[in-house]
């Protein structure tokens, strides 16, 4: 039987097993472009696969890499090798959600961050890119933030004010839970150096705080540096 012969439950179904799989282990914004030619097949194809490929909602900040050729190397090399770092690289897939009217399909939302950047300014950053004034995302289940970098601690300069900086984390914490109001399953990946930092640990607890009462999981990496934090988690489980 040639695969469009299949009926149509059967290939939700098949499109549904197959995203979960693909998204198992290690989901990512590569993978998931991936899949979308599955919505480009035909008619049929995109009716039922939709809903599965755009159930996963993407912010990814990285470390933004040059490609040099062997010629520009051999100069690099030769020259000062203090130039300013690249600005981080920002990938999403926000604005496809938001042209193609496809918010309500998203379910799982994974920001993620392995760049060298101050977790206080990612953060804002990425709440920024969620657009609440124009988009709602009432139907998100699960948020993943993934810190896995050696994010600098801020220092006690007038341009890094600790009370601002304080604020802002618990406003941003603020937004995600008033918007994601159906999450009910909150993990947050960072190992123990990322969590000792004071603006990491101030905003998953103040997260944890505004999400517990309609949270039924959530999962840690490593303990958080509150003790509020493992009271929250012992009362879910």
């Amino acid at each position: 039987m040639d695969i469009s012969q299949l009926p149509p439950e059967l290939l939700d179904l098949v499109f549904g097993q197959f995203a979960d799989i693909v998204f198992s282990d290690d989901p990512n914004l590569t993978l998931w472009k991936d899949m979308l030619p599955l919505v480009g097949v035909s008619r049929q194809w995109r009716a039922l696969a939709t809903r599965h490929v755009y159930k996963f909602l993407f912010i990814e900040c990285h470390d933004e890499i040059e490609v040099v050729s062997e010629d520009e190397m051999d100069d690099t090399e030769s020259t000062d090798q203090s130039s300013d770092p690249l600005p981080p690289l920002w990938l999403t897939n926000i604005s496809l959600f938001q042209y193609n009217n496809l918010n309500q399909y998203a379910r799982n939302i994974i920001i993620y961050v392995d760049a060298s950047i101050n977790f206080s300014m990612f953060i804002l950053q990425a709440v920024d890119l969620l657009k609440f004034e124009t988009i709602t995302w009432s139907n998100l289940q699960y948020l993943d933030i993934c810190v896995d970098t050696a994010i600098e601690d801020p220092d006690n300069s007038a341009d890094n004010n600790n009370d601002t900086m304080a604020q802002n984390l618990e406003q941003a914490a603020d937004l995600l839970a008033r918007h994601f109001t159906n999450i009910k399953h909150l993990r947050i990946f960072a190992d123990k150096s990322h969590m000792s930092y004071k603006p990491t640990a101030t905003f998953s607890n103040k997260l944890l705080n505004l999400t517990a009462k309609h949270l039924t999981s959530v999962t840690l990496v490593s303990p958080l540096t509150s003790n509020s934090a493992d009271s929250i988690v012992s009362s879910i489980a």
